[in-house]
Parts: structure tokens; sequence; C-alpha cells
């Protein structure tokens, strides 16, 4: 093979461009293009990754399975692999692993017939099929992040390198082709939306911070009707911005974890695999203020935070600028020219309005939705400019809690019953977000994040698992009873409104558990020469008469015996 095709076939991701082999040398060698393969562009993108297998691998009688790790399936009838060949296998199904409309990162493994691979070299062709809508944009396709041959109980590791973004240079460094890009990002439109500095940071900063690449780009820019060359200087643009490429596009922004970098996030390896895997992490019961100590920060979990592409907006209507008098661009204009934090509150609250206005006149709840998103995008440039390595990871108190409003927005949309698809999962992944960054309580006016029972009626809704409902639980009763908050103890407002869904859920003995830690602190504040309100009252008492009945006798004569006398009422159902 020349040298010519050989680099030809690298730039387009068909062959390995190393001659490693795999670790596994006894059994596989693979070699492969740089990890991750982007599967984007036009419907009918192929990408193929050569993998070498060993006659002795192949002899084995044990079942054999690809194990993929693959970002941003949304929809069915959109991405298959074909091996050597073979009838494609169907990576979209609808019933299948890894088609979320979160386009969240999936790994799983998919059957496959020994049949289909042989001694040597294997070709497996990732395809794009069509091109699909989401929520009124369109998708250009998906990554595959890691391949693995499963045989039998041993796993075949696809090794690549990564690529070092850090490395990308402008497809053309001249000043004109720079100051072109430039211009195309932010001046031009060729299929009549706005440009693409409307729906992204104003420079373009996410692209060069969360490392898309320029091939990914080019495609998107292409998708918009760009020429390539316009494109090529789009993404040369993009590539000669002053800023360090921190994130990946499969790596969420605040997505918590040992090794969160700013807004870039931990890394997916960090994100855990189940409910169960978070039992470690958990705080004690006791004491009270033993919740303080967790820097949510970098305790990983289960749930997965929205990539960036779930920041952007899907549309974006200009009718949004001019509702209500215009509120949306005068304080849009006003944050660009003055980025204070009190601009940017301002900027959030103008937001939120436009949105609500878009849902009651329209009744739709994805046109509210993206409103918020754009609010994100251009706030999360905000707090980029602010510092993201700050203390407060660029969400200052008494900043805006975007991640927590576009999570609100699906809340409210789950609520109403309406076709946003996984609305409830969708708003626990923006919470948990929130939750990593800033966790404090969040109020009407967007100015503290996380009202902690709506955070676990998501929880539930999602179907989270015992622990980390649990966690949920002890963090949030721990946040709404200190500060500013600690004077709502005693009303329906405090930390009692949080009872009922852990009663409601947990098993026991964290069911006991949780009552028992709750009086144990009511005790304290009434001690202390605190009164509680009626409503706390009936809230706890709706809290206990839900869920009564599933304490046995010796459980609710413990409870009782805990409580101070003047709650003894309250607690007088299922005697």
């Amino acid at each position: 093979m020349s040298r010519v095709l050989w680099t030809l076939l690298c730039y387009l991701a068909v062959v390995s461009c190393s001659e490693n082999d795999s670790p596994d040398h006894a059994t596989a060698e693979s070699r492969a293009v740089t990890f991750p393969l982007e599967v984007l562009g036009a419907p009918g993108k192929e990408v193929a990754l050569i993998v070498k297998l060993d006659a002795a691998t192949l002899s084995s009688t044990s079942t054999v399975a690809v194990a993929l790790t693959l970002h941003n399936i949304v929809q069915t009838e959109s991405a298959d692999l074909a091996i050597n060949g073979g009838p494609p296998i169907d990576l979209s199904s609808a019933d299948g692993p890894f088609n979320h409309p979160d386009g969240r990162v999936t790994t799983a493994t998919v059957p496959i017939d020994r049949a289909q691979l042989v001694a040597g070299n294997n070709r497996f062709v990732f395809r794009y099929k069509r091109q699909v809508v989401d929520d009124g944009s369109a998708i250009s396709g998906y990554r595959v992040l890691k391949v693995a041959i499963n045989v039998g109980d041993r796993t075949i590791q696809v090794e690549a390198p990564a690529e070092d973004p850090q490395l990308w240079r402008p497809m053309r460094e001249d000043a004109q082709s720079l100051e072109r890009g430039r211009f195309f990002f932010s001046d031009v439109s060729r299929d009549d939306g706005p440009a693409c500095t409307r729906c992204h940071a104003d420079s373009g900063a996410d692209l060069q911070y969360y490392a898309f690449s320029n091939n990914s780009i080019v495609e998107r820019a292409m998708f918009h009707r760009f020429t390539r060359e316009e494109a090529e200087d789009i993404a040369s643009y993009i590539r000669s911005l002053n800023v360090v490429s921190a994130g990946r596009p499969y790596q969420a922004p605040f997505q918590p974890g040992a090794d969160n970098v700013g807004a870039a996030g931990a890394s997916i390896n960090t994100v855990l695999t189940d409910d169960a895997a978070f039992a470690k992490s958990v705080v004690s019961y006791a004491p009270w203020e033993s919740a303080g100590a967790v820097d949510t920060f970098l305790l990983p979990t289960s749930v997965q935070a929205p990539t960036w592409l779930r920041w952007l907006p899907r549309t974006l209507d200009p009718t949004w600028f001019t509702r209500n008098d215009g509120v949306l661009a005068k304080a849009e204009q006003a944050l660009a020219s003055e980025p204070s934090i009190e601009n940017a509150r301002t900027f959030m609250s103008a937001a939120m309005r436009v949105g609500t206005d878009v849902l009651v006149t329209t009744g739709d709840h994805h046109a509210r939705i993206d409103v918020l998103r754009f609010a994100a995008v251009k706030l999360w440039d905000w707090s980029r400019r602010s510092g993201f390595n700050s203390p407060d990871h660029g969400l200052p108190d008494g900043g805006p809690a975007y991640p927590y409003e576009v999570g609100f927005a699906f809340f409210e949309a789950a609520a109403a019953g309406k076709a946003v698809q996984e609305a409830m999962d969708q708003t626990m992944s923006w919470w948990w977000a929130q939750l990593a960054a800033n966790p404090g309580r969040g109020l009407s006016s967007g100015r503290r994040p996380l009202n902690y029972q709506d955070v676990l009626t998501a929880a539930s809704g999602a179907g989270l698992g015992p622990e980390q409902l649990r966690f949920l639980y002890l963090y949030g009763s721990w946040e709404e009873s200190r500060g500013e908050l600690a004077t709502a103890w005693g009303t329906e407002q405090g930390p009692v409104r949080l009872l009922d869904v852990p009663l409601s859920t947990l098993a026991f003995p964290d069911r006991l558990e949780v009552v028992l830690r709750f009086l144990r602190r009511e005790t304290e504040f009434l001690n202390s020469g605190g009164q509680l309100t009626q409503g706390h009252h009936r809230t706890l008492a709706q809290a206990w008469n839900r869920t009564c009945e599933q304490f046995t006798a010796d459980q609710r004569a413990t409870v009782r015996a805990a409580a101070p006398t003047d709650v003894w009422t309250d607690l007088a159902g299922c005697p």
C-alpha cells in the first residue's frame, strides 16, 4: 500500500494508524483506528474497524458477543453494525439497550454468530443509516467509544490510542481563512435557521472546550448547508480559539466523580454501573451533620448528566426574543456587555419568563425546554469566563441555577404527562449535574438551586435505586435545615416535607432509620424552644399514614417511643 493511500485511510478512519498489538498477545491482536470512532455525516456514512483474531480463539465452543460503548443513538433505524459483510446488527432498535432520547453513553453486549468471525482480519463496519429528527433538530450520527469481543468468560479489548485534541490544528491557518470561519460561524445562515453562534457559546468556545473534532464540526456545518470549504474555515476558526480542550463531546458537563475537572465533568468511566455500586459512598444516618462532609462534585453516581449535545437547543425560535417586550433579547445584550452576577440572574429570569409564556400560549413543553437550554448555554459561557476552577465551579452563590431550571422544565413536562420521552429520567440527569456543581436548595427566583422535595419525586419517578434515594434524602434534609432555611424547620416547608418519598420507597431497615433520624432532630428542635406549625403536623401525619402499615407493630412502637410528645398525635395512625 502506498504511503499516500495509507495516510488517506487513516484520515478517513478506515484502518489503524498504529501497528501496536492488543495486550492479549496469546489470543488476539487488534488493529483499530483512533477512538472514538465518529460515525458522523450524511446518512450512509460508514466507519470500519479491523480486528484481528487468531484461530485458537475462534476454535472455542463458547458463546461470542461484541461489547460496545456507544454515544448519541436517539431513534430507531439509525445505526447498525455489519461484521465481515454479514447481515446488519441493528444498534438502534426501540427495545435495544443503546437507544435513548437523551443520547446517553451506553455500554451493552450484542450476541453474534461465531461463524461471522474469521481467523485473521475481521472487518466491523459501523453505519449511520438515516438522518433522524430530535425534537425539531436532526442528529448527524453517533460515536463508538469502546469495542471488545467476549468469548465465553474472556474479554478481548480492541485497543487503540485516544485522540489528543491538544494536538489538533486549524485545517488552514492563514488569517483570511480564520476570519472567514469566524464570519460564517457568527453571522451567516445557509439554511434559513439561526447562525451557529445563537445556539452555541458566542465565540464557539464550547466546541473547542468539549473537543469536537474538525471532522465533526465540518460535517455538522455541511448539514447546515455550508460548503465543505466554508465548513473547513469554520472548523479552522474554532481550532484557533485560545480555549483549552478540557472536555469531550461524550463527557457530560459537571458529571460528578473523582476526576471531575471544572465543567468538563468526570470521565464516563466514573459513572457507576448501578445503584448497588453507590452503597459504599452513602453517608451514615447519624449525626445529622454528617451529610455536610460529602463533596457532591466528586461523589460518583449511576445517573449520567447530559452531554453537551443535550445542552444545545434543538430549535431556536426568533419570536422568543420579541415576547414580553423583548425582555430576553435585552437581558442577553446586557449580559454580553457586562457579565455581572446581577445581569446573569436577570438573564435567567428573563428566560424563565419567556419559557413560561411559550408554554402557556402554545402548550409546547419542548419549546419551553429549548428556551432554557438556550439560556443554559449562554450562562455556561458566562460561568466559563467567571472561572470553572473556582471553589464554586463557576456557579457562585446567588448565581442562576441554570442546570436546575432546564431540569425543572422536564419535571413539569413529566408531571403534565406530555409527549417528552423519558422526561423524569432527563429531569434527574440535569438535577444531578446541578447537585454536583452547586447543591443548595432552589427558590422560584432561580437564584438558589434544588428543591429536594422535587428532587426526591424525580428520583423515584426515574427509578433510582434505594441507595441513591437514601443519599438524596440524607443530603437534602441536611441542606434544607441550615442557613436561612433553618428557620423553616418547624413549618411544612422544612425537612418534614421530604419524609414522604423515602418512607414510601425505601426498604427496611432504611425506612425505619429515616423516620427515627428525623424524630431525633425534631426533639432537638423542640428542646431548644422551637414550635411546630399546624402545616408541619399535617405533613408529618400524612407521611406516616401513607406508610405506617408497612411497619410491624414493634417498629411502630419504636417510632412512637422515639417521638417527642408534641407529635404523638401525628403518629397515631396504624395503632
